[in-house]
Protein backbone atom coordinates (compact mmCIF):
# COMPACT_ATOMS: atom_id res chain seq x y z
CA UNK A 1 0.00 0.00 0.00
CA UNK A 2 1.08 3.85 -0.96
CA UNK A 3 0.40 7.19 0.07
CA UNK A 4 0.07 9.67 -2.63
CA UNK A 5 0.06 13.40 -1.58
CA UNK A 6 -0.85 16.17 -3.91
CA UNK A 7 -0.28 19.72 -2.70
CA UNK A 8 -3.05 21.07 -4.74
CA UNK A 9 -2.11 24.45 -4.82
CA UNK A 10 1.44 23.99 -5.90
CA UNK A 11 1.26 20.99 -7.82
CA UNK A 12 -0.82 20.51 -11.29
CA UNK A 13 -3.21 17.68 -10.42
CA UNK A 14 -3.09 14.81 -12.74
CA UNK A 15 -6.41 14.06 -15.40
CA UNK A 16 -5.72 10.64 -15.24
CA UNK A 17 -4.39 8.78 -12.30
CA UNK A 18 -3.73 5.17 -11.84
CA UNK A 19 -3.13 3.29 -8.62
CA UNK A 20 -3.66 -0.05 -6.84
CA UNK A 21 -6.37 -1.43 -4.00
CA UNK A 22 -5.18 -0.28 -1.01
CA UNK A 23 -3.42 2.99 -1.81
CA UNK A 24 -4.51 6.46 0.01
CA UNK A 25 -4.43 9.54 -2.51
CA UNK A 26 -3.98 12.96 0.53
CA UNK A 27 -5.34 15.76 -1.36
CA UNK A 28 -4.63 19.67 -0.23
CA UNK A 29 -8.58 20.23 -0.79
CA UNK A 30 -11.23 21.69 1.56
CA UNK A 31 -13.78 19.07 0.22
CA UNK A 32 -14.38 16.08 -2.24
CA UNK A 33 -16.20 13.19 -2.96
CA UNK A 34 -16.59 10.09 -5.47
CA UNK A 35 -18.75 11.13 -8.52
CA UNK A 36 -18.44 8.13 -10.62
CA UNK A 37 -17.45 4.72 -9.65
CA UNK A 38 -17.15 2.09 -6.50
CA UNK A 39 -13.40 1.48 -7.03
CA UNK A 40 -12.30 4.45 -4.40
CA UNK A 41 -14.18 5.32 -1.53
CA UNK A 42 -13.67 9.14 0.50
CA UNK A 43 -12.47 8.88 3.90
CA UNK A 44 -13.64 12.62 4.36
CA UNK A 45 -12.48 15.64 4.64
CA UNK A 46 -9.66 16.12 7.62
CA UNK A 47 -8.63 19.27 9.98
CA UNK A 48 -5.03 19.09 11.16
CA UNK A 49 -4.90 18.30 14.60
CA UNK A 50 -2.14 18.49 17.42
CA UNK A 51 -0.94 16.81 20.42
CA UNK A 52 0.17 19.01 23.34
CA UNK A 53 2.69 17.51 25.53
CA UNK A 54 0.26 17.05 28.41
CA UNK A 55 -1.97 14.25 25.63
CA UNK A 56 -4.72 16.88 25.27
CA UNK A 57 -5.59 17.90 21.36
CA UNK A 58 -5.63 20.97 19.33
CA UNK A 59 -6.97 21.68 16.17
CA UNK A 60 -7.24 25.60 14.83
CA UNK A 61 -11.07 26.62 13.65
CA UNK A 62 -11.35 26.94 10.19
CA UNK A 63 -12.90 24.47 7.20
CA UNK A 64 -10.87 21.10 6.61
CA UNK A 65 -7.44 21.61 4.55
CA UNK A 66 -7.57 17.40 3.55
CA UNK A 67 -9.28 15.00 1.52
CA UNK A 68 -8.25 11.43 1.84
CA UNK A 69 -9.47 8.91 -0.63
CA UNK A 70 -8.84 4.81 -0.50
CA UNK A 71 -9.16 2.45 -3.47
CA UNK A 72 -10.59 -0.78 -2.29
CA UNK A 73 -11.81 -2.41 -5.56
CA UNK A 74 -10.71 -2.69 -8.80
CA UNK A 75 -12.35 -0.91 -11.77
CA UNK A 76 -12.66 3.14 -12.59
CA UNK A 77 -13.75 6.01 -10.52
CA UNK A 78 -13.62 9.64 -10.43
CA UNK A 79 -13.30 11.79 -8.37
CA UNK A 80 -14.26 16.09 -7.67
CA UNK A 81 -12.39 18.19 -5.65
CA UNK A 82 -12.97 21.30 -3.83
CA UNK A 83 -9.74 23.60 -4.06
CA UNK A 84 -8.88 26.63 -2.92
CA UNK A 85 -10.48 28.81 -0.51
CA UNK A 86 -14.01 28.03 0.60
CA UNK A 87 -14.56 31.99 1.21
CA UNK A 88 -14.35 32.59 -2.34
CA UNK A 89 -11.62 35.47 -3.13
CA UNK A 90 -12.16 36.94 0.08
CA UNK A 91 -10.20 34.37 2.08
CA UNK A 92 -7.12 33.44 -0.39
CA UNK A 93 -7.30 31.55 -3.44
CA UNK A 94 -10.72 31.62 -5.50
CA UNK A 95 -12.51 28.44 -4.95
CA UNK A 96 -12.55 25.84 -8.22
CA UNK A 97 -13.18 22.36 -8.59
CA UNK A 98 -11.14 19.49 -10.09
CA UNK A 99 -12.28 16.26 -11.89
CA UNK A 100 -9.41 13.29 -11.64
CA UNK A 101 -10.22 9.95 -13.41
CA UNK A 102 -8.81 7.02 -11.66
CA UNK A 103 -7.92 3.42 -12.59
CA UNK A 104 -7.47 0.93 -9.72
CA UNK A 105 -5.39 -2.09 -10.73
CA UNK A 106 -5.82 -5.37 -8.86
Amino acid sequence: MRLFEFKADTQALPANLAIAVGDVLRFAASGGRVVAGTAVESLGAFVRGTVATDGSTLSPQGPPGTMLFRAVAPGAAAIELALGSPFGQGGGTARRTARIEVTVEG
